[in-house]
């Protein structure tokens, strides 16, 4: 048998063979069709939800154009008309609605006290947002109540410029609390601003020597203590 009696097939088979051909060219061109028109559908759906994106899109744009005009009347109508009797303000009323809504922040001469007040007063002061606000009132608990409007400078982020501005509007009143030295625990003690850990390591082992400190000279005899922190502390330390 020679390499030639491979290819010889008798007519049935070259008949089958031809259309085997036949059927895979069909196919093949058949899927790049239908490939072609797949992409073709998804372009075509692709740009449809593109245009049904922008037609929402412009519809919320309108929306809010409508939304906003409509507060803007309702605000005015509430602002120039009664609810009650349809009756317009006079123009007295008006001048002195808005006049008393635009002042948010205290007049000269104006005071406010420097431990009763919480952050909504200490915002009414110039210079004092709700941040320094917070700071403020924060501190002041830490400590037990200010001594002195001076204390304000040890409020973080205040400094000489601000402390001037501000220092017009607010008045002492003397309402502070003092610490037990005797009595409190040591982590107690220790979150006073006033007092660290040496301070207080320093008082408690005073305290197992001798039993309950008398006065505030005892701890001024101590190292860990300067006449700084003693001419700070008398004002909170009870004994």
């Amino acid at each position: 048998m020679s390499w030639k009696d491979f290819f010889y097939y008798q007519k049935g088979e070259r008949v089958a063979i031809l259309l085997l051909l036949i059927l895979i060219v069909l196919t093949m061109v058949m899927n790049g069709l239908m490939k072609r028109n797949t992409e073709k559908k998804i372009l075509i759906q692709n740009d449809s939800l593109v245009q049904e994106f922008d037609h929402f899109q412009r519809s919320l744009k309108d929306r809010d154009v409508v939304d906003l005009k409509g507060d803007e009347k309702e605000t005015d109508s509430q602002f120039y008309t009664d609810s009650n009797t349809h009756s317009s303000y006079s123009d007295t009323d008006l001048s002195f609605a808005r006049s008393f809504s635009e002042r948010k922040k205290l007049g000269e001469g104006e005071t406010i006290f420097l431990n009763e007040s919480d952050t909504t007063d200490w915002k009414k002061i110039p210079g004092i947002g709700s941040t320094y606000a917070s700071r403020i009132v924060k501190y002041r608990d830490l400590l037990g109540g200010f001594v002195s409007v001076n204390q304000l400078r040890e409020v973080y982020g205040i400094d000489d410029k601000l402390f001037v501005k501000i220092y017009p509007y607010v008045k002492a009143d003397g309402k502070y609390n003092k610490i037990a030295v005797n009595k409190l625990e040591f982590k107690e003690l220790l979150r006073h601003p006033y007092l660290n850990y040496k301070q207080v390591k320093a008082i408690f082992d005073l305290r197992r020597r001798k039993g309950n400190i008398s006065s505030i000279s005892e701890l001024a005899l101590l190292d860990e203590f300067t006449a700084d922190d003693i001419e700070r502390l008398a004002f909170y330390l009870e004994f």
